[in-house]
């Protein structure tokens, strides 16, 4: 059995041949397309762990067809391939949803790995609900508390609405980490033990909205050959995270602005009204007055779904905190390397480059530079040509992740007024191994 169903596609035919030739010895089984016209009907033939497309294609380009990828399977993994000079579309297409891209000319063994990795990620992963637009979650916050004083004010803000039980709305720029905050609110709040239920609106197919939403009565249409639940009751006593928001059809708004007046709604082909108790979070990375403005929301539903409203800002507005998350992601993606590490070069260029996928496009480059990196230490070498471009280093020497890391941890406990405890809490580590930080920095000596 093929550890993997791969669809390639490309127009240079010798790419082609060499990834269906490659891949197959490793074990997976690969599907090419010469167009992406031809690409999209063999998607919609078969089932894909994994998709590689490339940007440049004749008449329907890899953007275009990456938005119509992912409203037919939301799950399907997309890794963009795209030459030196085409790095902002290659962001484009992040944003829109790809997990990764690599530049022409690549090495095969940089998109075997990425590919591998992918794979074994995704059978890590619930085969039931993420499937769809939606998932069900009981998870334990991951958020990474940074220092900047951009984000002291909306741990603040969370802080005071975490334990109340009203609407929030998160906006911010696509990879901000908009629902990482989301769950971390929900963590936060008396729900936690309850159910955390994800609905990206962006893949929401609009034939199925309300079904995917509300469920549905066996026989309420072609194709529902059981009774079925919807996201809304799933979250029932829980946390209902509608994420994109601006994207909902103006059809469906009128139906889910009374449902958030209400609490109620029908299952789709039954007259009975069902009532939920369940707490919105929405997030959105567009204007949504705005959107108002333009017709595509309705300015009745923005009033109700903007009652306590959080702003992410960039990661280019808060440079302060690239250092923290960076050092955090080596920490979690070396794959178990503790000694893992980034240069001072390495990590004086992260903080000038503007990050145009913010956080999202930071990890992505410091997976890539632990996965091909030569050394246990990423230098500026092992950095995409993108991010090193407009490098303009200081002459001064960088501090040191150390330094960075104890100068993070008094600024802390300088915030919880010595209170250990909550520190460690704050900094997302347990007492022992933040009294061990502090007596290896000689903190309080």
């Amino acid at each position: 059995m093929a550890i993997g169903k791969i669809l390639a596609i490309d127009d240079e035919k010798h790419i082609r041949h060499l990834i269906e030739s490659e891949f197959s010895i490793e074990g997976f089984a690969v599907t090419t397309a010469g167009s992406a016209e031809t690409g999209l009907r063999r998607f919609e033939e078969d089932h894909f762990d994994v998709v590689f497309l490339d940007i440049k294609l004749p008449e329907m380009d890899g953007i275009e067809a990456l938005k119509r990828l992912k409203q037919k399977s939301s799950a399907t993994d997309i890794i963009m391939i795209t030459g030196h000079g085409d790095i902002a579309s290659a962001v484009t297409s992040m944003k829109l949803g790809a997990r990764d891209y690599v530049t022409k000319p690549f090495k095969l063994d940089e998109l075997l790995t990425l590919t591998k990795q992918t794979v074994a990620d995704r059978k890590r992963c619930d085969a039931g609900p993420a499937h769809k637009a939606g998932a069900i979650c009981r998870t334990q916050s991951n958020v990474v508390r940074c220092p900047s004083p951009a984000m002291a004010e909306v741990y603040a803000a969370v802080e005071r609405v975490a334990p109340k039980n009203v609407s929030v709305l998160i906006q911010g720029e696509t990879g901000v980490g908009k629902d990482v905050l989301a769950s971390h609110i929900h963590q936060r709040s008396a729900r936690h033990q309850e159910a955390f239920v994800v609905l990206d609106c962006g893949l929401l197919n609009q034939n199925l909205a309300e079904s995917e939403l509300y469920g549905h009565r066996k026989g309420a249409f072609s194709g529902a050959g059981e009774r079925k639940l919807g996201l809304v009751e799933l979250s029932h006593h829980g946390t209902l995270f509608l994420d994109e928001i601006g994207n909902i059809d103006l059809n469906l708004q009128k139906k889910f602005l009374r449902f958030i007046e209400t609490g109620r709604f029908r299952r789709v082909g039954e007259t009975k009204e069902n009532q939920v108790d369940t707490r919105l979070i929405l997030a959105t990375n567009v204007d949504l007055y705005d959107a108002v403005q333009k017709g595509q929301l309705r300015q009745d539903l923005l009033y109700r779904m903007d009652v306590f409203s959080i702003t992410i800002p960039p990661l280019r507005r808060r440079r302060d905190d690239i250092p923290v998350l960076a050092a955090k992601m080596v920490e979690v993606y070396s794959d178990g390397g503790a000694d893992r590490d980034i240069s001072g070069e390495a990590m004086e260029i992260l903080c000038q480059y503007d990050w145009p996928g913010n956080i999202r496009e930071l990890r992505s480059v410091i997976t890539k530079a632990l996965i091909f990196g030569d050394t246990d230490v990423i230098s500026a070498c092992d950095l995409p040509r993108h991010v090193t471009a407009n490098r303009k280093l200081s002459g001064r020497k960088p501090k040191t992740l150390e330094e960075m890391e104890k100068n993070h941890i008094i600024a802390v406990l300088a915030e919880t007024a010595g209170n250990q405890s909550k520190a460690a809490e704050l900094l997302g580590i347990n007492r022992k191994t933040l009294y061990k930080k502090i007596q290896k920095y000689k903190i309080f000596s």
